[in-house]
């Protein structure tokens, strides 16, 4: 039970890390390791207003099974007495004898079998959502070519497994759509515990955790910045700054950039956007009435503030903070 519960937080993790192609077939293969089947289709559908036509597929994964069977199946659903069960509503995984269920041709399922038969479909699981209330169903069969049927063992586990993965395609669906959110993309907020355990994060404020501290995980806050945060103060280091306000027994934290100007004086900033410029030290010397030593000084200051050793990266730095300016 420990090993399938751990599957399931795989689930919940995929959910919010993998994109739309590779979810479905990430999540079957999880699935896979419970219960046997060498073939699938994860699907989410309405039912049609004529009841000949069946369940109408607007999206579906199909898993070791050639693509077609989806067309092939919007064929025949309508006859089919799988597909009714499904959309009257299952209250437990559905096992099927294909061979049972569909050489009764005397019930007109000839085509069925036949659908059954050219795309191996010994066996067959089935469990999901049926549509209700405008609200699109989803499902998932599984599919066995040999003759080892689906046991009620293989029905438990695909009904408490479905119960997550049903979860599991919502939380993917809000995943990408923040994913296409400019706003959502860029926040970088935390959620973090009394002892600096990191609870809830965006990715951008463990990325830029990371620009501060590259050998932490980012799942737990250096001592340094929860003490700081703990005492209601904001906290500045080379790359970000980090504030926090307290909620409960938590701290709300969020983290961005620190611009490249603001660790610099007044003087080394005018030098460092001057010689980003492309302007020599005299030139610079001579705009600002200072010698060209005192600006060569200058530029080794500020190179020590900002962790860069070329001009270049001087000029990444400065456009950072400009662009950071213009989204804030």
């Amino acid at each position: 039970m420990h090993a399938f519960s751990r599957s399931m937080v795989d689930l919940y993790r995929l959910a919010e890390q993998a994109g739309y192609q590779e979810f479905p077939g990430e999540a079957l293969r999880l699935l896979q390791r419970w219960v046997g089947f060498d073939g699938a289709v994860l699907g989410l559908g309405e039912a049609g207003r004529d009841p000949r036509t069946g369940l109408l597929i607007t999206q579906a994964h199909v898993h070791q099974r050639e693509n077609h069977i989806l067309q092939a199946y919007g064929a025949v659903s309508g006859r089919d007495p799988v597909t009714d069960a499904f959309l009257r509503g299952l209250q437990r995984p559905l096992a099927v004898d294909c061979h049972a269920q569909y050489r009764r041709r005397g019930e007109g399922l000839a085509e069925m079998e036949a659908f059954t038969r050219d795309y191996d479909l010994r066996h067959l699981l089935l469990f999901g959502d049926s549509p209700a209330a405008g609200t699109p169903g989803r499902w998932l069969v599984l599919y066995r070519a040999d003759d080892a049927c689906f046991k009620p063992e293989d029905a438990e586990l695909l009904h408490a497994a479905w119960l997550h993965l049903s979860r599991a395609i919502g939380l993917h669906r809000a995943a990408l759509l923040d994913r296409q959110d400019s706003v959502r993309a860029q926040r970088a907020s935390a959620l973090v515990n009394g002892l600096g355990g990191v609870e809830s994060a965006d990715a951008r404020f463990v990325d830029l955790l990371r620009q501060e501290w590259p050998a932490g995980c980012g799942q737990q806050l250096p001592a340094e910045l929860l003490g700081r945060l703990s005492e209601g103060l904001a906290w500045r280091g080379r790359r970000i700054e980090v504030m926090a306000r307290r909620e409960q027994h938590l701290l709300v934290c969020t983290a961005r950039p620190v611009e490249a100007l603001a660790l610099l004086t007044p003087a080394e900033a005018a030098v460092a956007r001057r010689f980003a410029a492309g302007q020599s030290h005299k030139q610079i010397a001579r705009e600002l009435g200072v010698a060209p030593n005192t600006v060569r000084t200058q530029i080794t200051r500020l190179y020590a503030k900002l962790q860069i050793h070329d001009k270049a990266a001087l000029a990444q730095r400065l456009m950072a903070a400009e662009r950071g300016a213009l989204d804030s």
